[in-house]
C-alpha cells in the first residue's frame, strides 16, 4: 500500500517564521520518499505523513485563532482563497503533466484507473475511493496508478475545508452560551473543542483499525486527531513556554521517536490506531522544543539545507511518486537503486522549479489576490483535469464485441486450440477478443459485485447463481478465495444448463481449509483469524443446509503457507487442514469436487504484459514454473479421490509439454497476473462438464 503526504505552508508574520519547522518538513518528505524508493530499507517510512499531519494542524489552528482574535470572525472565503493559491496550481499541474506521461509511456490497461484516480484527486476525494478500493481484492492488487500518493493531500483539503467551519462554530457556541455577557476566551472555546475532536478520532482510529486497518488507514475521521493534537499545541505554544535545555531534550526525544517508528513499523503494523502516537507525539515534541534555540539542540532543522528542502517538500511529494510509476516504463528497465538516486534528485529539482515558477509566482502575485478570483481559478482547473482524465479515456481502443466462445471441446477458439486433434494452426490464435484493455477491466467492473467478502471480518457473504432457486433441482454451494470468484462465470453457465442453484461462499485471501493460511506480506494481523472462523462458518452452513448437495472448492493454494490452528492439533497443516474441512462435508453427505491450482504467471499482470509485447509468447511461463509443487489443493484433491472428492484437473486447457500460454485460442486467459478471465471461465466450461458426477449433469444433459 503507498503512504503519502503533504507538507503545508507556515503562517503567521515573518517575524514568527521558523526554520526548524520547514527542517521537520524536510525529514518528513525525505522518509516518505526514501520509503517509497526503497521499501525495505526503511519499513516505516510511511509515517512522514503524520508528520506533516501535525504540523498543518499546529500552523492552520494557530493562524485562524490569531485571525480570530483580531477580527472577531473566521473569514472563510479568505483562508479557502488562500489555500487555493497555496496548493492547488502545483498539485493540478502535476495532475496534468502525469496524465500526459501515461498517455505517452503507461500500457493502456492502466489509463481507465488512472483517469479515475487523477478525477478523485482534482476532487480532493481520492482518500475516499482508496478506501473503497481497499476492501476489494482486485482493486487492493492492481497496478499504483500516477495519482495514488494524493489521498493525503485528499486528507489535508478536507481539513482545510471543514476546519475553519468548526472554529466558526465553536465560536458561535461561546457567544451563545456567553456568561454574564462576556464569551469565554478565543484559545480556550477552541481548545476544549479541539480536545473533545482529539479524543473522539483517537478513538475511532483505534477502533477502525482494529476493525479494517486498510480501511482505517484511508478515511479522514482516523486522522482528525492528529490534526487537532498539533492544533492544541499552536493555542497553547508561546517562546519560552519551554526552557531551552528542556526543549532541546523535547526535540531530541520527538526525532527520536519519529526516527525510531520509521525503521521499526511496517506494511503489517496496525496503524494509524494508537501505535501512531508514537510519531505524532514524537512531532508535537518537536514542535513545542524546537523553537527554544540551544546549543544543545538539533540545531541541523534550521540550517539552509534543510531549510531549503522544506520549503519545496510540497512539491517534492507532488512529483516523486508519478516519477516511481512512471521511470521504468519510460527507460524499459526496472527499478535500481542508480534509477531511484536519480528520481530523489529530480524530484527535488523539478520541486524547485515549480516551487519557483508556479507556487510562488501564483501564492503572492497579483494575478489570484481576489478571494474570487482564487476560488475561480480552482473550479476551472479542477474542471480542466477531469477533462483530461475523460479525455485519457476516451482514447482507449475499442477491440470490438467478444468472440463467441465455443460450446463443445473441437473448437480452435479458446481451450480446444490446446488440443493436437483438433489440429489448430496456432495455440495461441489470432488478436484477442475482448482484447487486454477490455479484459483488464474486469478487475474493477467484476462479474459478480457484491459475492466476495473481504479481507476483514467473518460474515458470510452469498449470492445465488445458476438457476433460480424457485426453479432449481438441486443446490451446490462453491466455497474459496478470491479464485473461486473466478470460477463463477462457469458455474453460472453450468447451473442454468443442467437447472442448479450454485450458492457461492467466497472470501479475499481464504482458502478452503481448517488450516491457518499465511501470506507473505500481509498488511494486517487480523485477516487470517477472520479467515480461519469465517470457513468454519461456511463449514457449519453447509452441513446444517440440507439443501445444498455438492460442494465445489478452489483456491490459487500456491500463494500461501500453512499453520496449525490452536485449537487443531496438525502434524501437516497443509495437507490436513484440507482433509478436515473436506472430510466433514463427505461425513455430513456432500459431494466435494475440487479444482485444481490454476497455473502461476510470471506475477506480472497478464494484459498489461500483452499491451507492451509485440509477441504474447514474451507472456508465456514455462511449465516447471507455472505448475509447482505447493499447489496444495491440486494435491488435495487427488489425495482424497479415493474418499469421494472429485477432482477436476484441467491442465491441459492451459498448458502444454513446454508452455502455460496467457492467450489460448485467441481468448486471454488471465484477467491480472493469476485471476481467469471471465471468457476463460466460460471457454472452459465443455471441459468441466464431463467431470462432473452424473447426478449433476441431468435434467439439462450435456453442454457439449
Amino acid at each position: 500500500m503507498v503512504t503519502p503526504e503533504v507538507s503545508e505552508p507556515s503562517s503567521g508574520t515573518r517575524s514568527d517564521f521558523r526554520p526548524d519547522i520547514q527542517g521537520l518538513r524536510a525529514v518528513a518528505v525525505l522518509l516518505v520518499v526514501v520509503y517509497h524508493l526503497w521499501p525495505n530499507r526503511l519499513s516505516g517510512g510511511f509515517v512522514g505523513v503524520d508528520v506533516f499531519f501535525v504540523v498543518s494542524g499546529y500552523l492552520i489552528t494557530r493562524h485562524l485563532a490569531e485571525d480570530v482574535e483580531r477580527q472577531g470572525r473566521v473569514r472563510l472565503w479568505r483562508f479557502w482563497a488562500r489555500r487555493a493559491r497555496r496548493l492547488l496550481p502545483a498539485s493540478l499541474l502535476v495532475l496534468v503533466l502525469s496524465l500526459l506521461a501515461v498517455w505517452a509511456w503507461l500500457p493502456q490497461t492502466v489509463w481507465e484507473r488512472t483517469a479515475e484516480q487523477v478525477g478523485a484527486s482534482a476532487l480532493y476525494v481520492l482518500n475516499w475511493k482508496l478506501a473503497a478500493d481497499a476492501v476489494d481484492y482486485s482493486a487492493l492488487n492492481a497496478e499504483a496508478t500516477v495519482a495514488q500518493h494524493y489521498w493525503s493531500l485528499s486528507v489535508e483539503e478536507q481539513f482545510y475545508l471543514v476546519w475553519p467551519l468548526v472554529i466558526a462554530f465553536l465560536l458561535l457556541l461561546g457567544r451563545l452560551f456567553a456568561r454574564g455577557g462576556r464569551a469565554l476566551p478565543v484559545r480556550r472555546l477552541i481548545g476544549g473543542g479541539l480536545v473533545l475532536i482529539t479524543v473522539l478520532s483517537l478513538w475511532w482510529s483505534i477502533r477502525q483499525t482494529a476493525e479494517d486497518q486498510a480501511v482505517a488507514y484511508f478515511v479522514t475521521p482516523t486522522r482528525v486527531w492528529e490534526f487537532a493534537l498539533g492544533g492544541l499545541l499552536g493555542l497553547i505554544w508561546h517562546r519560552g513556554l519551554v526552557p531551552a535545555r528542556l526543549g532541546a531534550l523535547l526535540a531530541w526525544c520527538g526525532l527520536l521517536a519519529i526516527g525510531w517508528s520509521s525503521l521499526v513499523y511496517d506494511g503489517a503494523s496496525a496503524f494509524p490506531g494508537w501505535i501512531a502516537l508514537v510519531p505524532v507525539l514524537g512531532t508535537v515534541a518537536v514542535l513545542a522544543g524546537g523553537a527554544s534555540p540551544t546549543r544543545w539542540g538539533p540545531q541541523w532543522l534550521s540550517w539552509r539545507p534543510s531549510v531549503f528542502v522544506g520549503t519545496i517538500s510540497y512539491s517534492t511529494y507532488l512529483w516523486h511518486w508519478p516519477l516511481i510509476v512512471v521511470t521504468p516504463f519510460a527507460l524499459d528497465r526496472a527499478m535500481s537503486t542508480p534509477i531511484g538516486v536519480g528520481i530523489l534528485l529530480a524530484s527535488l529539482l523539478l520541486a524547485w522549479a515549480t516551487t519557483k515558477l508556479v507556487e510562488d509566482p501564483l501564492r503572492v502575485g497579483r494575478l489570484l489576490r481576489p478571494t474570487g478570483a482564487s476560488l475561480g481559478f480552482a473550479a476551472m482547473a479542477m474542471a480542466v483535469v477531469i477533462a483530461c482524465s475523460s479525455a485519457l479515456v476516451a482514447l482507449i481502443p475499442d477491440d470490438g464485441p467478444a468472440r463467441a466462445l465455443p460450446t463443445d471441446t473441437r473448437s480452435c477458439v479458446g481451450p480446444g486450440a490446446l488440443d493436437p486433434a483438433n489440429g489448430c494452426e496456432s495455440v495461441l490464435g489470432g488478436k484477442p477478443r475482448p482484447g487486454p484493455v477490455q479484459v483488464a477491466k474486469q478487475n474493477s467492473d467484476v462479474a459478480y459485485p457484491g459475492c466476495q467478502a473481504s479481507f476483514a471480518g467473518s460474515e458470510l457473504v452469498s449470492c445465488d447463481l445458476g438457476a433460480a432457486p424457485e426453479e432449481a433441482t438441486r443446490t451446490v454451494a462453491l466455497v474459496g478465495d478470491s479464485h473461486a470468484t473466478s470460477w463463477m462465470p462457469a458455474l453460472d453457465a453450468l447451473g442454468k444448463e443442467h437447472g442448479w442453484t450454485v450458492r457461492t461462499y467466497a472470501k479475499t485471501s481464504c482458502p478452503p481449509t481448517l488450516a491457518r493460511r499465511v501470506l507473505e506480506g500481509e498488511t494486517d494481523a487480523s485477516w487470517a483469524p477472520a479467515c480461519g472462523e469465517w470457513i468454519r462458518k461456511v463449514r457449519d452452513e453447509i452441513i446444517d443446509d440440507p439443501q445444498v448437495g455438492s460442494v465445489f472448492v478452489a483456491s490459487y493454494s500456491s500463494a500461501y503457507t500453512f499453520e496449525a490452528p490452536d485449537d487443531l492439533p496438525m502434524s501437516d497443516p497443509a495437507s490436513e487442514g484440507f482433509d478436515a474441512l473436506w472430510g466433514a462435508w463427505l461425513d455430513a453427505g456432500r459431494d466435494v469436487l475440487a479444482f485444481g491450482d490454476v497455473p502461476r504467471t510470471q506475477g506480472d499482470n497478464v494484459p498489461t504484459c500483452l499491451v507492451e509485447s509485440s509477441d504474447a509468447m514474451d507472456c508465456a511461463v514455462p511449465v516447471r514454473k507455472a505448475l509447482p509443487k505447493n499447489m496444495v489443493i491440486t494435491r488435495a484433491a487427488s489425495r482424497l479421490k479415493p474418499q469421494g472428492v472429485v477432482p477436476i484437473t484441467l491442465r491441459d486447457q492451459f498448458c502444454d509439454d513446454r508452455w502455460c500460454y496467457p492467450v489460448v485460442g485467441s481468448v486471454i486467459v488471465y484477467r491480472d497476473y493469476s485471476h481467469l478471465s471471465k471468457e476463460y471461465a466460460e471457454a472452459l466450461v465443455p471441459f468441466i462438464e464431463p467431470q462432473l458426477p452424473d447426478a449433476l449433469r441431468g435434467p439439462g444433459g450435456s453442454v457439449g
